[in-house]
């Protein structure tokens, strides 16, 4: 018990001083709390994509804490004086972009995947896997009068259908082509697997977007804070914000998109010397710098992906 209190003593004034003594101790104690991001092996559908253009703003957030930061900063007469605060960003709020082209011309061996299927489709890793594991009956016969057939089929929509909300996708940072599809995706696919042994090309056509990073509020984000990756699993989300009580330095949260969801940036403003500190603390121990990631993801991968797409 008295080393214990020797101990709560003697940190206590270090960080009288300006030294983090709980957060330092934090993360040598608990390397679970420094947690990265793991890019997961993707299959051929959609929903895979990590929905980074939506970070700023996720629908799986209530509308307070969608568009703005919320966090702890120190607020004399509060509890152990440190009180909740937020700050609207309209960086934050402005990270995704999306480029819409009304008419946009392709070709069938261009399209990746899709968004919608009665096949699993995280487990293939091509349409051809997929038709040939699930839909033998129909790429058999590999003819001219097969590919037709499965071209005409009603449910895709992107050919039979003058108006769709079918149309075509693409995440800078993944760079596939999805067809966003309502339904029709064996026979798609099918129809990719003929042409292709065919060599017969089938033009495609429609509305086509493109999601991607706002560099300039990314630069503006680096700007003004350190931001980290972090585990947000209970035990150490008190861990953490116990040890920033102790220091009382300003830090705000964000939520992070699909898969991520036991982990959260963490935002510490660089004006502030013992957000500042902390941050040093947290870059020397290891911890993921989520601005460089974000950063990383507007290049060069986009400009191969334009490149690809101008080329069709």
């Amino acid at each position: 018990m008295l080393r214990k209190a020797v101990k709560f003593l003697r940190n206590s004034l270090l960080e009288d001083f300006g030294y983090p003594a709980s957060l330092i101790n934090l993360v040598r104690e608990d390397s679970g709390l420094n947690r990265h991001l793991v890019e997961y092996e993707k299959g051929i559908g959609a929903f895979e994509i990590v929905r980074w253009n939506d970070f700023g703003n996720l629908l799986s957030e209530d509308h307070f804490h969608r568009w703005r930061l919320s966090g702890w900063t120190r607020c004399p007469g509060a509890y152990h004086n440190y009180g909740s605060t937020s700050i609207v960003r309209e960086d934050l709020l402005n990270l995704g972009t999306v480029i819409e082209q009304e008419q946009w011309s392709s070709e069938i061996q261009e399209i990746d995947g899709f968004s919608g299927s009665k096949s699993e489709l995280h487990k293939f890793k091509s349409t051809d896997a997929m038709v040939v594991r699930n839909s033998q009956e129909m790429i058999n016969p590999v003819t001219k009068e097969k590919l037709e057939e499965n071209l005409r089929w009603d449910e895709i929509r992107i050919i039979s259908r003058e108006r769709t909300t079918d149309h075509f996708a693409t995440w800078e940072w993944d760079g596939r082509v999805f067809l966003i599809n309502s339904g029709g995706s064996h026979h798609f696919a099918a129809a990719k697997y003929i042409a292709k042994r065919l060599e017969i090309k089938v033009p495609l056509s429609g509305r086509y977007v493109t999601y991607g990073i706002n560099q300039v509020a990314v630069a503006s984000l680096r700007r003004d804070f350190e931001i980290f990756v972090m585990s947000w699993k209970t035990d150490h989300q008190l861990g953490f914000h116990k040890a920033m009580q102790n220091f009382e330095a300003t830090y705000y949260w964000k939520a992070l998109p699909r898969p991520y969801t036991e982990q959260c940036a963490i935002f510490l403003p660089k004006s502030e010397k013992r957000s500042a500190k902390v941050a040093q603390v947290l870059h020397e121990a290891g911890f993921q710098d989520l601005g460089k990631y974000l950063k990383a993801l507007g290049s060069p991968l986009a400009a191969r992906t334009s490149s690809r797409l101008e080329a069709c």
